[in-house]
C-alpha cells in the first residue's frame, strides 16, 4: 500500500497504452490526451482503500488495482529523567521558535546551554529575557561537568584579510547559541550570541579587510550579545563557525563583475538523482532525468559565456543534500542554483490551481537574484508566473554564496510533462535562467 494525507480528494495520475484507450477510475470516466497521459481529482474511497483503473479498447480490458492508507502515528516521546534547569550540550540539529515553530538557530556541535523544560520530545533553551528556542531530544545529551559556568565575557574583536574573504574573530572561550542573519537591504550582517556579556573595549581593523566597513555592538538584553557588520556594498556571502572558543565569521569579498557572466562562478545543482527519482510524470519522465538536462545544457550556455561552472552532478548518482551545499561551498562558487521541477502536496486540485513557475530563497542576500531569474522564467517558458517564495529549502539556507532553486514546471501536469519532452525545453529554460543571471549582474554592477 502507498501512504496518502487523510484527504476528501486527490489527484491521480499516469498513462494508458495504446494512447486511444478509454479510462474509468473508480467508476468515474477519466479523460485522456493525444499521447496516453492522464490526470483526475476525484474523491478518495477511505471505505474500500483502493483505486480501481480500467482502461478499454472496444472488448479488450485491462484492470489496475492501487491500494493506499494513511501515514502511521508515532508514539508520543517519553519525558526525560532528572531536574530542570540543567545544563546541556548539543550535538547539532535546529533550534526553533517552538516545537511546531520555525528554524531558528542552528547549533554547532558541542554548544552548551541551559535547558529548562520539555515538552513532546523537544527541550527548551532560554537565550535571552522573555526568548526561548526548542530543540528536538535527539540532538541532546547531558553536558560534561565543568567548573566554569559563568556567562563568558567578550572583551575584543579583530577583523583580518583572509584571501577571498574578511574575517572577524571573536575570542569568546566556548561554544554558545548564534544566530547569524543578512539585513533585508543585504548591506549588514548581524551576529547575535547568546548568554554573552560584552565588555568590548577594543576592535581591531587591520589593512585590507574591505568590504567590511564598521563593526558596532550592543547588549540589548542581559546575555544577548549584537554585533552589526556594515559592509560597503550588498552582501555575497558569510559564514559562521567555531574554532576552539572563538566565534569566526568570515564575510565573502564581492567577485569583480564583468560583462554578463564573464568571471562569476556557478555551482548548478540539479535536483535528485539514482535512487532520488523526485516527483514523476504522467508518462513516467522523471524529474531527476529532466533537471540533469537542464543543468547540461546550462552549464554548456554559461561556460560559452566565460563562467565557470560546478555540477554537483554530472550523471544519475544519489547525493544527499549536505553534499550538495558542500560541493559548492569548497568549488567557492558566488552563486548556486538548484534546478527541480514541481509537484503537488495529497489534496490540492491540479484542474483549478494557477500552476507554473516559482523562484525560490532563503536569505535576504538572494532575493533579488531570485526576482530577477523569474522575472525571464515565465515569459520565455510561457507559464503563469507564480512569483518569488521564501521558502526553508536546504539548498538555499548556504549563507556562503547566493543561492535560489528554481521550481520551472510541474512535471505531474500532462501538458507541462508535454512541453518537457520537446527537444529543445532544456535549452529554452537554461536561456530563461542564463538571461536572469545576466540581469541581475547588471543591477549589481551599478
Amino acid at each position: 500500500a502507498i501512504y496518502i494525507d487523510r484527504v476528501d480528494s486527490n489527484f491521480v495520475f499516469g498513462s494508458v497504452t495504446p494512447p486511444g484507450a478509454g479510462l474509468i477510475v473508480n467508476g468515474h470516466p477519466v479523460q485522456v490526451r493525444p499521447n496516453g497521459a492522464f490526470l483526475a481529482f476525484l474523491p478518495v474511497d477511505w471505505g474500500t482503500g483502493r483505486y480501481e483503473m480500467t482502461a478499454r479498447i472496444g472488448e479488450d480490458t485491462s484492470l489496475l488495482v492501487v491500494s493506499f492508507t494513511t501515514r502511521p502515528e508515532h508514539e508520543p516521546p517519553r519525558p526525560p529523567e532528572g531536574p530542570f534547569p540543567r545544563e546541556i550540550e548539543l550535538t547539532g540539529g535546529v533550534a526553533r521558535t517552538d516545537p511546531r515553530g520555525a528554524y531558528y538557530l542552528f547549533p554547532e556541535p558541542g554548544t552548551r546551554a541551559v535547558t529548562d523544560g520539555w515538552w513532546n520530545g523537544y527541550y527548551k533553551l532560554p537565550i535571552a529575557q522573555g526568548r526561548s528556542v526548542w530543540v528536538a531530544g535527539r540532538y541532546v545529551r547531558d553536558a560534561p561537568p565543568t567548573v566554569d559556568t559563568d556567562r563568558p565575557v567578550l572583551w575584543r574583536v579583530g577583523v583580518y584579510p583572509d584571501g577571498r574573504w574578511v574575517k572577524l574573530r571573536l575570542p569568546v572561550g566556548r561554544k554558545r547559541l548564534y544566530r547569524v542573519r543578512d539585513d533585508p537591504n543585504s548591506d549588514r550582517i548581524i551576529v547575535d550570541l547568546y548568554q554573552v556579556i560584552s565588555h568590548i573595549d577594543r576592535i581591531d581593523y587591520c589593512p585590507g579587510t574591505e568590504p567590511v566597513k564598521e563593526v558596532i555592538w550592543e547588549q540589548p538584553a542581559d546575555g544577548l550579545l549584537t554585533l552589526t557588520v556594515s559592509l560597503s556594498g550588498p552582501s555575497w556571502g558569510y559564514k559562521a563557525t567555531w574554532d576552539g572558543g572563538d566565534f569566526v565569521l568570515r564575510i565573502r569579498r564581492p567577485p569583480r563583475l564583468r560583462r554578463r557572466v564573464k568571471g562569476l562562478h556557478i555551482a548548478l545543482d540539479p535536483g535528485h538523482g539514482g535512487e532520488q527519482y523526485g516527483a514523476v510524470g504522467p508518462t513516467r519522465l522523471t524529474e531527476k532525468q529532466i533537471n540533469l538536462q537542464v543543468a547540461d545544457a546550462l552549464a554548456q550556455l554559461l561556460e560559452k559565456k566565460g563562467a565557470m561552472v560546478t555540477l554537483t552532478r554530472t550523471t544519475d548518482t544519489t547525493l544527499g543534500l549536505k553534499e550538495r551545499i558542500d560541493m559548492a561551498e569548497q568549488a567557492g562558487a558566488d552563486i548556486l542554483i538548484s534546478l527541480h521541477h514541481n509537484a503537488l502536496p495529497d489534496g490540492i486540485n491540479p484542474l483549478t490551481a494557477e500552476l507554473g513557475c516559482g523562484t525560490y530563497y532563503y536569505r535576504p542576500q538572494s532575493r533579488n537574484l531570485a526576482a530577477a531569474i523569474q522575472h525571464e522564467l515565465s515569459g520565455r517558458l510561457g507559464l503563469p508566473d507564480e512569483g518569488i517564495y521564501y521558502n526553508n529549502l536546504a539548498l538555499v539556507r548556504p549563507t556562503a554564496m547566493l543561492a535560489v532553486l528554481v521550481e520551472a514546471a510541474y512535471i505531474m501536469l500532462p501538458a507541462h510533462e508535454e512541453m518537457m519532452r520537446e527537444a529543445d525545453y532544456p535549452k529554452r529554460l537554461a536561456r530563461a535562467v542564463y538571461k536572469g543571471l545576466v540581469s541581475f549582474v547588471k543591477e549589481r554592477r551599478k
